[in-house]
C-alpha cells in the first residue's frame, strides 16, 4: 500500500497540475468503490473547481467549490494518473493510454475527470480496494473524526517527545505495530516502519516500555529522515506505485532492509531476517537490531 511518501508525491503534483482546474465532465466506469449513485456523483461535481489537492496520512483530499471534497484512498493498487500534460500519459489510437512502464492500465480506468484546458485524470484500481467519496464539509470532518488519525510526522511540531508519549500509551505493544497504527501516527506503513526501526537499531519485535528516551530520540530522527527522502526520490516502487505522471518512485534504490531479507545488511554484512511481527513481513538484523 502507497504510504505517506508515495501519497504526498501524488499530491504534489496532482495540486501543480490541476488546481484551479473547472470540472467539465466525469465518465464513471465502475462505480463499486463510489459513496454515491454514479449518476449524483457525476451531477454533483460538473461545474466544480479544483482549490486544492491536501493529504491527511494516506488519504487524498481534493478540495472544491461550493463546500464539496473527494476523499480517496489508494489502498493497494490505485492511482491517479494525469492525461494530457507534459511528462503524463499520451492518448493513442483506439483511446487505450499509453503509460511509460505499465501495461493494461487503460481496462482499470474507474472514473475520468475532464478539465477545462483539455486536462484528464484518471482513476484506476486493478484490485478494486480504494475508494472514492464525495462529501460536504460536514461529511469531510465526520470522516476524519471518525478515523481518528495520529500527529502528522512531518509536520514542524511532531517532536521525539510527542512521539514518545503517544507510543508508550501501549507500553506493553512490541515497536513495528504500534509504528502501523495510523491512530498513534499517521501515515508510516510497513516500507518506512522497517527503514526506521534498522536505523534507529531498535529491535521491531521490542515492547514499547523498554525503549529509552535516547533510543526514542534516535526513532524520531530516522523516521524523519527517511520519509523526507522517500518524498525527494517521489516514493517507493516495490509493488505497482507510479506517481501521477506514470513513473516509478527511485526510493527502492536507498532501501536498507525492506525487501531485502536473506542479504548482508549494508551495516554489518550479518545476513537480515525476516518474520512476521503484528501480521506483517518485517526484515531486520539481528545484530544491528538486538
Amino acid at each position: 500500500m502507497p504510504e505517506l511518501p508515495e501519497v504526498e508525491t501524488v499530491r504534489s503534483q496532482l495540486e501543480q497540475t490541476i488546481k484551479g482546474a473547472i470540472i467539465k465532465d466525469v465518465v464513471v466506469n465502475f462505480s463499486g468503490r463510489l459513496n454515491l449513485p454514479a449518476k449524483k456523483f457525476v451531477q454533483l461535481l460538473k461545474g466544480k473547481k479544483i482549490l486544492a489537492v491536501e493529504r491527511r496520512a494516506k488519504l487524498l483530499i481534493f478540495k472544491l467549490s461550493g463546500g464539496f471534497s473527494i476523499l480517496a484512498h489508494l489502498k493497494m493498487s490505485g492511482k491517479f494518473l494525469v492525461v494530457g500534460c507534459k511528462g503524463g500519459l499520451r492518448v493513442v489510437k483506439g483511446g487505450k493510454e499509453g503509460l511509460r512502464g505499465v501495461k493494461g492500465v487503460g481496462k482499470h480506468t474507474h472514473v475520468i475527470f475532464k478539465f477545462s484546458g483539455g486536462k484528464e485524470l484518471h482513476w484506476n484500481d486493478v484490485r478494486k480496494f480504494g475508494f472514492l467519496k464525495l462529501v460536504d464539509g460536514a461529511g469531510l470532518k465526520k470522516y476524519l473524526d471518525e478515523q481518528n488519525y495520529g500527529p502528522e510526522p512531518l509536520d514542524n511540531n511532531f517532536t521525539w517527545a510527542k512521539m514518545a508519549r503517544r507510543l508508550r500509551l501501549a507500553p506493553k505493544k512490541k515497536i513495528k505495530p504500534r509504528l502501523l497504527d495510523q491512530t498513534c501516527i499517521a501515515g508510516i506503513g510497513n516500507i518506512y516502519a522497517t527503514e526506521a526501526l534498522w536505523s534507529a537499531k531498535i529491535n521491531p519485535k521490542i515492547p514499547i516500555g523498554k525503549i529509552s528516551d535516547e533510543k526514542m530520540k534516535f526513532l524520531h530522527h530516522a523516521i524523519v529522515n527517511v520519509l523526507k527522502k522517500s518524498i525527494a526520490a517521489r516514493g517507493t516502487s516495490a509493488d505497482s506505485y507510479v506517481d501521477a505522471f506514470g513513473e516509478q518512485g527511485e526510493f527502492e534504490k536507498q532501501l536498507k532492509v525492506y525487501g531485502r531479507e536473506g542479504k548482508p545488511c549494508r551495516l554489518c554484512k550479518t545476513i537480515l531476517k525476516r518474520e512476521k511481527i503484528g501480521g506483517r513481513g518485517t526484515a531486520w538484523c539481528p545484530k544491528c537490531q538486538k
